[in-house]
């Protein structure tokens, strides 16, 4: 009980802090080369709502006026998604430029022929910076259809966001009472974002929840490779799937080292280590140091990036651009994102995934509203599988010994 309001206290200081400094920002507007100051107060609103959501009681969220709530906010989400979707989007083109890389036997990781536009709008040409699960699902999707405009770009990621929210509805269909209000949630996970890429990235946390509540059901050998398999891939999704699964890593190390189980040490260090080579496996047709470079270097330093995209200031990178200290920011950001993890130590495991998660986004490089759904879906299954009733130990230990001797 006490771990639980460590976390609530911190994670609802840090997010009314995040809104209140977005919101300045968002007024006097204090940097010259800053655009979409919206950006990082939309952010930290919407981190705000998905707490909100974790922290909330069972019986509230199934109440029939949040639901009807729910579902007329997610249909009317969908219907000014759709209506606004915009041909000329710079994530269009830049697919279109990876595909032609492919079919022409280029690295989009070395060739710089990837189109990209800066601050002035203008077009650059760079390499690709998405991890290569960002890659294959759309380089495919396209090959199927021979088709790639705003049309299917939204046509795939609604695909792909219904699919997540079904593999969660799937993972707890066994509750009783059925949390009926995952249900409801589902149109504004599908509409969430259909004009950019987080749909991989909704996909493979999905299918990350689905393993974890088999987890609290017993464990095996088989189930642990098939979930560090399952985050050797999501960790080539956005990067905010890595956040997650560093995250539950970790949290399996203190969980060992505060038992002092030796059994568990090897158990997650054998995971790690799956995860590790399925990761590799996948991006050694780029080289693994193309992909390290175009993708994890790049986003670190701002003056290569700020060549090729736009700046878009966050709570952390703004408050250091005005104060023209801006080359601390990549120091001070990794230090924040190491800090919470540091801090996870004394976390149950949702509110450490979600803490995390959020520190990440709020010292990203750039604002992402984009994960509203991805984070959403997190905080549904943390608040169903927090306040699902636990499996005996006894009976949870014998399970275990059972599944590994079958194995």
């Amino acid at each position: 009980m006490a771990d639980r309001i460590y976390s609530g206290r911190l994670m609802t200081v840090l997010l009314l802090f995040s809104c209140l400094l977005a919101f300045l920002m968002f007024i006097f507007k204090p940097i010259a080369q800053g655009h979409r100051y919206d950006l990082a107060l939309k952010l930290s609103i919407e981190l705000l709502a998905v707490w909100l959501v974790f922290i909330c009681p069972a019986r509230w969220l199934n109440k029939k006026t949040v639901l009807a709530t729910v579902l007329l906010t997610g249909l009317a989400l969908g219907l000014f998604q759709i209506k606004s979707l915009k041909p000329d989007r710079e994530i269009i083109s830049t697919y279109r430029s990876v595909f032609q890389d492919l079919e022409e036997g280029r690295n989009p990781y070395t060739s710089g022929q990837i189109y990209h536009r800066d601050a002035s709008g203008q077009v650059v040409y760079h390499n690709f910076n998405y991890p290569p699960l960002e890659l294959w699902p759309y380089y495919f999707f396209y090959r199927i259809f021979r088709r790639w405009n705003e049309k299917s770009l939204a046509l795939f990621l609604m695909s792909l966001q219904l699919l997540a929210g079904l593999i969660v509805v799937l993972a707890f269909r066994k509750i009783r009472p059925f949390p009926l209000h995952l249900l409801f949630f589902l149109p504004l996970l599908v509409f969430s974002e259909i004009k950019t890429n987080p749909g991989m990235t909704m996909l493979m946390v999905s299918l990350f929840i689905l393993l974890l509540s088999a987890r609290r059901k017993g464990e095996s050998l088989a189930l642990d490779i098939i979930t560090a398999s399952v985050i050797g891939l999501g960790v080539l999704t956005k990067f905010l799937f890595s956040c997650i699964a560093i995250t539950f890593y970790l949290w399996q190390l203190y969980t060992s080292l505060k038992k002092n189980s030796q059994a568990e040490l090897k158990q997650t260090a054998l995971m790690i280590s799956i995860s590790f080579l399925v990761a590799l496996m996948a991006i050694l047709p780029f080289g693994p140091l193309n992909v390290f470079k175009s993708t994890i270097l790049f986003n670190l330093n701002p003056g290569e990036r700020n060549l090729y995209t736009t700046f878009y200031p966050n709570v952390l990178s703004g408050p250091l651009y005005l104060i023209d200290k801006n080359w601390l920011y990549p120091p001070v950001a990794i230090g924040a994102f190491l800090l919470a993890l540091w801090t996870v130590r004394k976390m149950s495991l949702f509110p450490a995934m979600l803490f995390v998660s959020t520190v990440f986004l709020l010292v990203a490089p750039t604002p992402e509203p984009q994960y509203f759904g991805t984070m959403l879906l997190l905080a549904l299954a943390g608040n169903v599988m927090e306040n699902e009733p636990a499996v005996d130990p006894e009976e949870l230990k014998s399970r275990k010994g059972a599944a590994r001797t079958a194995i």
